[in-house]
């Protein structure tokens, strides 16, 4: 079924994994998506499964110049913006003694910093379709653990943005939508449990977020993978 029939998305860090996945997905409904991340020959690949539904645009989510590139491109080509989903994300995990100001820089400017950016140049295009954002967080983004801590900062962050962006965006009917996924089995999560949630299982709730019944919005969602008793502590 194409419940996105007619519909423009942009899919931050739409190279591979999640975003990857979530490309094809809202290909198959229908949408004309463009796919941004850093990875020019990752993009075209993925481009050349869906010829007539995904368009790829290489862009640093960390560059205002080239985000807001990225917007203005999809609404010059497709007239409209209906979806923005902030997915694009990076983790750099170790103790705050060990985890160097490089790794913490990253950290903010991708998993922050690129929402607040995308988000910024978006809006504009999206109050008049009454659209949707939505920001792929993290459980981290709710907990915080050891090793985390400038995954969580930049997650929480991202948490923060997210509740000042429904709040300024309701009376313009644009809903905002986040979802706080445990480990995915992809590329990021770098070991992943074999139960850990699978991308696809992700993007279903992401599906589920942007195809809702009028008047619903699924502010936020908290994902977790259901542990084998065998491995519950």
């Amino acid at each position: 079924m194409a419940d996105l029939q007619g519909k423009t998305a942009i899919i931050t860090g739409g190279s591979k994994g999640l975003g990857a996945v979530l490309a094809r997905r809202f290909a198959r409904g229908g949408a004309q998506v463009v796919a941004a991340a850093r990875s020019t020959d990752a993009l075209e690949k993925l481009a050349g499964e869906f010829p007539d539904h995904i368009i790829p645009f290489t862009c640093d989510i960390t560059r205002a110049d080239q985000v807001k590139s990225l917007i203005d491109s999809t609404v010059n080509r497709f007239g409209k913006l209906d979806i923005l989903v902030n997915n694009a994300g990076v983790g750099r995990f170790d103790r705050i003694p060990e985890l160097s100001e490089e790794d913490w820089d990253l950290m903010m400017a991708v998993n922050l910093k690129g929402p607040f950016l995308a988000s910024k140049f978006a809006i504009p295009h999206l109050i008049p379709t009454k659209g949707h954002i939505v920001n792929v967080s993290s459980v981290a983004g709710t907990v915080a653990f050891p090793g985390g801590g400038g995954y969580c900062a930049s997650k929480f962050g991202l948490m923060a943005l997210s509740d000042v962006l429904t709040q300024e965006l309701k009376k313009h009917e644009v809903k905002v939508n986040t979802i706080c996924p445990g480990s995915i089995q992809t590329e990021f999560s770098g070991n992943p449990k074999s139960y850990s949630l699978t991308a696809e299982q992700v993007t279903e709730a992401i599906w589920h977020m942007v195809t809702a019944p009028e008047g619903v919005i699924y502010n936020q969602v908290i994902m977790r993978p259901q542990v084998p008793p065998q491995m519950q502590k």
